[in-house]
């Protein structure tokens, strides 16, 4: 192969070299069979797309009928060869029932001598092509979206007659096309297509005014057009609250998108005079910054919802995202018409995001007061139900604040049984109610409206936990990371998961590389804290309790596990101060007593111990979810009063 039409990739550590069949690392080289580095290439080459097993084993033995282990076993070779550990996807994504994608950011290493190429060529690339065109659209009519990806140059080039030249003539003619047709069909097959299935970040919108309701209103319009592009399922959609960090007029857009991990990125500004908004967006191919469209929108502010529309629908068609009928409806769909409600909702999502106490009581408040302008508010119901599950043993006893959290949810399907984000937050409350079998049946409603949800795939991983499925829970956050791989919390997520079934390695090394994405993150250190302790390694322990602490000193379960940290390090003082404190704390605000029986526990006081999980269970605490997975309480297991716990709250046994 010439100089001129050699490929070289770089992704992570790796350079990709397919004219030397070669892949390195530093210079060094990897030990990849021959069919190996064949599915390598492939993946790499449409990274950011999902490609089919059928289509990936078609291309790999054209001309051999091979069974799909085949293909699992050359995947697993290669997820080895590039140092994946189990339950990782920072090169390859397995996308259940459908294939594999390659989800790494993939940087093509310019050659200078291609512009030259194709001068040279310039009418021999318009015939190939036109030819190519051609045949494409005959095979996609006669496939429909089963089309296959890769076509057969040379069928473009059958001759349709008798040649008029001599025959050594047309032989050089025909080598010379020939070679041009196979440079050109290489790089339009290793070329990724601006048409196939991209990553999206929509960014909080900036504001031009200095309200600070208009900053909310820049993050709420983001959100609502993440709502509804979110239910494309060619179209994986970071969700809000992970853009929500790059809120900061500061922020440069395209570092964000790169650190995000996305092919496209929507961003925009937004500005008020009076009733009047002007929306002006962007949207931008982030390997190259090249943009895909622009516009701005001046509207009357009753006009906002016609501009989340139009944003959605140019984005999808810029993106050339096929839209299904049912899809399109979606995009079109308006879920309230009364502008104070809209507001109110976009006030609860923004406050919902600080995930702080107050900001929980505030979304709570500005939801309601949606529900009060427009009583068939479908979504601002959901909001609601989601808000009072999050205060859940946190802020209020869940005794108190589930039923509420049920009742906004089925008021929500009362007015739209086809709002996956309703059928979620059933699902989550319900789970929290210890009612699995009817929480599982909401959690596949759910995810069948919108398999797109991050959201849906974590929590019904909670459920799955809970019925002592690790393995399964495992896979649904998997399937979250595929959508959102660079979210500190799912990973933080998936390392509970993995703390679950024990697998103490995974779990630390899933809680560093969320602490890496995210370090004021106060949750993987809680995680790596947990881990820590069951391996006996409590001054580490400690130390990871203390800095979730200091990053979040309103959350409990940091405190919780510093007291059993110095219990099982014999400081047993400093253990009883904090378990005394909580119950201080316990009469005069919500603490959930299963963190003051866990103490207890650590201190080795049964009695006690059992007395505050009798309170957790009056309270459904959530925590009891975990009895049967969470190693903590392997020491008790055996207990008459634990196995009685155990069936009251029916979880696996």
């Amino acid at each position: 192969m010439s100089e001129e039409m050699q490929e070289l990739y770089d992704f992570g550590p790796f350079r990709l070299d397919a004219s030397r069949r070669l892949v390195s690392r530093g210079g060094q080289a990897l030990p990849l069979t021959s069919k190996t580095f064949d599915t390598l290439l492939v993946l790499v080459r449409n990274h950011g797309r999902v490609l089919p097993k059928e289509e990936l084993m078609k291309t790999l033995w054209p001309d051999s009928f091979v069974e799909e282990v085949n293909l699992a076993q050359n995947v697993s070779a290669l997820r080895k060869a590039l140092g994946e550990t189990p339950g990782e996807n920072l090169y390859i994504a397995t996308i259940p029932g459908k294939g594999y994608r390659f989800v790494a950011q993939v940087r093509e290493v310019a050659q200078p001598d291609h512009d030259i190429l194709v001068e040279r060529h310039t009418r021999a690339e318009l015939v190939i092509r036109q030819q190519q065109e051609q045949e494409e659209e005959e095979e996609k009519d006669a496939y429909g979206p089963f089309a296959p990806r890769f076509q057969n140059p040379a069928r473009a080039l059958a001759p349709a007659r008798a040649p008029l030249f001599p025959w050594w003539k047309t032989a050089a003619v025909a080598l010379a096309v020939c070679l041009v047709a196979l440079y050109f069909w290489k790089a339009k097959a290793t070329v990724p297509k601006d048409e196939s299935a991209h990553s999206l970040a929509v960014l909080p919108f900036q504001s031009l005014t200095a309200g600070p309701d208009d900053q909310h209103l820049g993050l709420g319009v983001a959100d609502a057009v993440i709502t509804k592009l979110s239910n494309l399922r060619q179209l994986p959609v970071r969700p809000t609250d992970v853009v929500i960090r790059y809120a900061d007029p500061k922020v440069d857009p395209m570092q964000a998108a790169r650190e995000l991990g996305v092919d496209s990125l929507l961003s925009g500004k937004i500005q008020t005079s009076g009733n009047r908004i002007r929306v002006t967006v962007q949207l931008v191919r982030v390997r190259d910054g090249r943009p895909l469209w622009a516009q701005t929108f001046d509207e009357n502010f009753t006009g906002i919802f016609a501009v989340e529309d139009s944003i959605s629908e140019r984005v999808a068609q810029a993106l050339a995202v096929t839209l299904a009928a049912q899809e399109k409806r979606e995009l079109e769909r308006h879920y309230t018409e009364n502008i104070d409600a809209y507001r109110n909702y976009l006030e609860g999502r923004y406050a919902e995001f600080t995930f702080t106490r107050d900001g929980m009581n505030r979304a709570i408040e500005y939801f309601s007061h949606a529900i009060a302008d427009d009583p068939a508010y479908a979504l601002a119901y959901a909001g609601l139900a989601d808000a009072y599950t999050t205060e859940s043993d946190w802020l209020l006893s869940p005794r108190e604040a589930l039923p509420k959290a049920e009742a906004a949810a089925r008021r929500a399907l009362t007015y739209d049984d086809n709002l996956a984000e309703a059928h979620e937050a059933l699902a989550h409350a319900l789970l929290h109610e210890w009612r699995l079998a009817e929480a599982d049946r909401e959690f596949h409603r759910a995810l069948l409206l919108n398999p797109n949800s991050v959201t849906t795939y974590y929590t019904y991983a909670e459920y799955l936990a809970s019925i002592g499925q690790a393995d399964q829970a495992i896979a649904q956050m998997n399937k979250a990371l595929t959508i959102d791989p660079l979210s500190p919390e799912v990973n933080s997520f998936l390392a509970w998961d993995l703390y679950l079934k024990r697998d103490y390695p995974g779990c630390l090394a899933q809680s560093r590389k969320s602490m890496q994405m995210l370090p004021g993150f106060w949750v993987p250190h809680l995680i790596a804290g947990m881990c820590r302790s069951i391996l006996g390694q409590f001054p580490e322990a400690i130390e990871e309790y203390q800095k979730a602490r200091t990053l979040n000193p309103e959350a409990t379960p940091p405190l919780t596990g510093l007291g059993m940290a110095y219990a099982k390090a014999g400081k047993r003082a400093e253990a009883l101060k904090i378990a005394h404190t909580m119950e201080n704390t316990a009469s005069q605000s919500y603490v959930s007593p299963v963190y003051i029986g866990l103490i207890y526990h650590a201190l080795g006081e049964r009695d006690q111990e059992f007395v505050w999980y009798q309170k957790a269970y009056e309270d459904q605490a959530e925590w009891l979810l975990w009895l049967t997975l969470d190693p903590i309480f392997d020491d008790v297991r055996e207990d008459p009063r634990f196995r009685e716990l155990v069936q009251r709250v029916g979880v696996a046994p």
